[in-house]
């Protein structure tokens, strides 16, 4: 027998025999099947933390809502509810007045006798995400006290 032969013999045993497809398949497959689960991990942290920093904005808005017109107390609302605050997260709260759509001081009256308009402004921004994927976000509420 020669080794022509010797060949052929052996890559058709090797042809018939299947032990080891499923082996194969699954060493095909696990790269795709790695590239998919992986990177939820960090879509799922960038849901849930944008979530809960809309969460935040909104409690230091609904203080606001309530008829609080302390930005300071507002901004104390919104860091308090913001439980999974990142690293680089922050903050800010802002009372502005305006009197027939120009900004006023607060207190004294407009030109034509009223009470200036006063408004508090909620604002958050962070990065969310993980290894994989990470993206910034912000969010603002804006309401009218006055």
């Amino acid at each position: 027998m020669n080794l022509k032969q010797t060949f052929q013999r052996c890559l058709a045993r090797f042809q018939r025999d299947s032990r080891g497809t499923s082996a194969v398949e699954f060493a095909l497959i696990a790269p795709l099947l790695i590239a998919i689960v992986i990177p939820l991990a960090d879509i799922a942290n960038i849901a849930y933390g944008s979530s809960n920093m809309q969460s935040a904005v909104r409690a230091g808005i609904h203080y606001a809502m309530a008829g609080g017109t302390d930005e300071t107390v507002a901004l104390t609302h919104a860091n308090n509810a913001w439980s999974k605050k990142p690293a680089d997260g922050a903050a800010t709260s802002a009372k502005v007045c305006k009197c027939a759509g120009a900004v006023h001081d607060c207190d004294p009256v407009c030109v034509d006798g009223s009470r200036p308009e006063m408004y508090i402004t909620v604002s958050a921004t962070g990065t969310f995400g993980g290894d994989v994927y990470s993206i910034a976000q912000s969010a603002s509420e804006t309401v009218r006290v006055r």
